[in-house]
């Protein structure tokens, strides 16, 4: 990502990530945060839109199966901690893929199950987490093409919650 990039990011929640990656992607840039909670995360998003005057960041009230993201325009696309909250995975996975260039990147980071990593994915999703391996199948299921895994991109030893990262990209036709 870099100067005049165009960049998702898809349950930005109030906008920890999205509003970093406006500054980083500058005024040439273009940075869309999704959410699907209008009531919190969107309000907050577009307070903060105009409280910064980040004219380069995009709020979109996204659905529990479509983020709304313009088609083939995107470099990158953001998932921090969002994904194992997304009922309809296959579909949003599949509307990322389409929003994303040839050769752009899914980046997407996650809790790593500590107790449940053996369960069935319903089982782990109620606990908020999600094994990385079940996401990279269904990451590779949508179509992408995986370019790298770290189950202890953040790992806590002392800690019950550790984080995953998989970086997956649009195949080139």
């Amino acid at each position: 990502i870099k100067e005049g990039s165009a960049v998702a990011d898809v349950g930005a929640g109030t906008g920890f990530f999205a509003v970093r990656l406006a500054k980083l992607v500058g005024k040439s840039g273009r940075v869309y945060a999704e959410d699907i909670n209008e009531e919190h995360a969107i309000k907050r998003l577009r307070e903060r839109v105009e409280k910064d005057r980040l004219d380069n960041l995009t709020v979109i009230l996204g659905a529990p199966d479509d983020p709304k993201l313009p088609h083939s325009a995107l470099d990158a696309a953001l998932m921090v901690d969002a994904y194992h909250e997304m009922d309809k995975y296959p579909e949003m996975l599949q509307h990322v893929l389409a929003a994303l260039k040839p050769g752009g990147r899914l980046v997407m980071v996650d809790i790593m199950p500590r107790k449940t990593r053996n369960t069935p994915r319903a089982a782990q999703v109620k606990n908020h987490v999600l094994a990385p391996e079940l996401a990279e199948a269904e990451i590779r299921q949508a179509g992408f093409e995986i370019i790298s895994r770290r189950d202890d991109f953040v790992d806590r030893p002392d800690e019950e919650q550790g984080y995953w990262m998989i970086v997956a990209r649009r195949p080139f036709p």
